[in-house]
């Protein structure tokens, strides 16, 4: 896989991450397990893509895509330094069923930005691709400068659709590629769908 791995993406090299990858696996986790397994991959992925972090780099953003990305929030902004400014921010987007494109409905974003330069993207998932660009594209026109997209599973096809979006602006950190997306845009062999079943809502996939 590393072949076709985008120039802009890595893939974690904790073993442990697919361990637990392996363990979400398990369709019949319950929502309590899902989301102690998710905030343990937040925790590692976390720790590699902010070890180039300097305090430098003056005010950072936590991107956090709703809602799935939520599982990550707490995890992820646990492994900054307590004298890191970060600040948090809310992006939702949800998937139209038949489009598969994605579809904006809560920005919360300030109108101007002067000092969020750096942004950190946390999203579970990258499937078809839609909704990292999308989200991509936003931060750019709000006028960051780098974006680090962390996410725990990506299908390649997905990976490669987000990581053209802006490669000289964006880096992907993540924690396994799965090879391809089925007929509705899931990814296969995939975790299911993560929002249903880190909120136990719905049926998962």
């Amino acid at each position: 896989m590393s072949s076709t791995l985008p120039a802009n993406a890595r893939i974690s090299t904790n073993p442990f991450v697919e361990s637990k990858l392996n363990h979400l696996r398990d369709r019949s986790l319950g929502s309590s397990a899902v989301r102690a397994t998710t905030a343990e991959i937040a925790r590692i992925l976390a720790v590699e893509a902010t070890q180039n972090h300097k305090p430098d780099h003056g005010k950072i953003g936590l991107i956090v895509v709703l809602r799935s990305g939520l599982g990550m929030s707490d995890a992820f902004l646990s492994q900054f330094a307590p004298d890191t400014d970060v600040v948090v921010y809310h992006i939702g987007m949800f998937r139209e069923k038949y489009s598969l494109q994605p579809v904006e409905y809560y920005n919360k974003l300030p109108n101007n930005n002067t000092d969020v330069k750096r942004v950190y993207v946390i999203d579970p998932l990258i499937a078809t691709g839609g909704t990292a660009t999308a989200v991509i594209e936003a931060l750019r026109d709000w006028g960051v400068e780098h974006i680090t997209f962390v996410s725990m599973l990506t299908s390649q096809q997905g990976l490669e659709h987000a990581a053209k979006a802006w490669p000289e602006g964006t880096e992907f950190v993540i924690g396994a590629i799965d090879p391809r997306l089925d007929s509705n845009g899931y990814i296969e062999p995939g975790i299911g769908d993560i929002g249903d079943r880190l909120f136990g809502t719905g049926l998962s996939h």
